[in-house]
């Protein structure tokens, strides 16, 4: 089937009005005539109704980035609410910062059934980063020919 400037249109049209399965269904159908603010703004709304597995994939088709600052602002709101695992899937697929992992942590540290994600988090995204040791200059070993 063609692709149709007509149905990306009214895709657009649906999108605005928060039809977003039915503005998703023709924006995938004609991806190639969608342009990337359309494709970015249908991956916002989708990450405000925390439909993360659509969000990916709108971005994958669309070639744009990811919302990563509304992604991890949604992070920190799945934290406060204390949705661990919410917050995790977030903080991952937005590449997280330190501080965002530790205020996880001490989230996981508060329930002790949560033991082994603790552990998980911390050797995922706490360690310390290891700096490349200076490497020791080679020397030549000069053998001496014994009699």
């Amino acid at each position: 089937m063609p692709a149709s400037e007509s149905e990306v249109l009214v895709g657009r049209r649906y999108l605005e009005r928060g039809f977003l399965d039915a503005a998703m269904k023709l924006f995938v159908r004609n991806a190639e005539l969608v342009p990337a603010s359309d494709w970015s703004r249908l991956a916002e709304r989708l990450l405000g109704r925390n439909r993360i597995a659509d969000v990916v994939r709108v971005c994958e088709l669309g070639a744009v980035p990811l919302p990563r600052e509304t992604m991890l602002t949604a992070g920190d709101a799945s934290l406060k609410r204390k949705d661990v695992d919410g917050a995790m899937r977030l903080y991952e697929l937005a590449n997280a910062d330190r501080d965002r992992w530790s205020r996880l942590l001490d989230l996981l540290t508060s329930l002790p059934d949560r033991e082994r994600l603790a552990v998980e988090v911390v050797e995922r995204h706490l360690q310390p980063q290891a700096e490349p040791e200076p490497a020791e200059p080679r020397t030549t070993r000069l053998f001496k020919a014994v009699k």
